[in-house]
């Protein structure tokens, strides 16, 4: 534990290193294409015929996990989990993250011990197989920029809820370069009340030490993902949902390293 404790007295330059660094980062871009290529086209391919022919949902989600354990293994994320104990395997849940990262949604995907969808920017539609990945994943696309799509996304979010899955999220609705907690955007905390699930609070640490927002590099090193008790979204209605987001923020943000 010394060594995790003096890294975060040490500034982010510092931390993330020179050309080697920069290569790391290169060769997990290279790795995230090939596992879009190797394992992605043809889950998705057969997820759409399985789900098409026979009704089967699901599938993609076992080689999706893998997909991103590999991924994480190649930014050498040493990945340390604890709190799942508090969930129930067979309870639906909306997973309320800090976010740090291009690790985190992988991280989450991967170690919830659930199979998560995500409430996902409209953006990433444009992303080669992403679209066609989305539906099989219950990943919800927002446009945040248009208020009745928004709506519509919201009420499709509550829908895959109310169907039993699980949908993971980043309120803050961008990475933080320093670890610090922005404030959270409630359209997460609509669904969970819509859909009639708790919402559980995930504190991710140091996935900005091993992959830093905008800083083109990679460093291995340990990653922390914790789940706190879940939050029931009982007595919590629009008029009071300022409340419920507080709430579950003020939980995860002592828990959270800063540089």
């Amino acid at each position: 534990m010394a060594s995790i404790d003096r890294d975060h007295q040490i500034g982010p330059q510092a931390q993330e290193g020179g050309i080697g660094a920069r290569l790391h980062h290169l060769w997990t871009l290279a790795v995230a294409a090939l596992l879009m290529l190797i394992i992605g086209l043809p889950a998705i391919l057969i997820g759409h015929i399985v789900r098409t022919a026979f009704g089967v949902e699901g599938f993609i989600f076992p080689y999706a996990k893998f997909a991103c354990r590999i991924y994480l293994w190649s930014a050498g994320a040493r990945i340390h989990v604890s709190g799942l104990d508090n969930l129930d395997p067979k309870q639906g849940y909306v997973f309320v993250a800090n976010h740090q990262s291009t690790l985190d949604p992988p991280l989450l995907f991967a170690f919830l011990g659930h199979n998560v969808g995500a409430i996902a920017k409209k953006e990433l539609l444009k992303v080669p197989l992403f679209k066609q990945a989305f539906p099989l994943a219950n990943v919800v696309p927002i446009d945040r920029s248009n208020r009745e799509k928004a709506l519509e996304s919201t009420r499709r979010g509550a829908q895959v809820l109310r169907n039993g899955n699980s949908l993971m999220a980043f309120p803050e609705g961008t990475r933080t370069i320093d670890g610090r907690v922005k404030e959270f955007k409630k359209g997460i905390f609509y669904m969970a009340i819509e859909g009639g699930v708790p919402v559980a609070p995930v504190v991710i640490n140091d996935t900005r030490l091993v992959m830093r927002k905008g800083s083109g590099k990679c460093r291995p090193g340990d990653v922390y993902l914790d789940i706190l008790p879940p939050v029931s979204t009982a007595g919590y209605s629009i008029s009071n949902i300022d409340e419920l987001v507080n709430h579950v923020r003020d939980l995860i943000v002592p828990h959270v390293r800063t540089d």
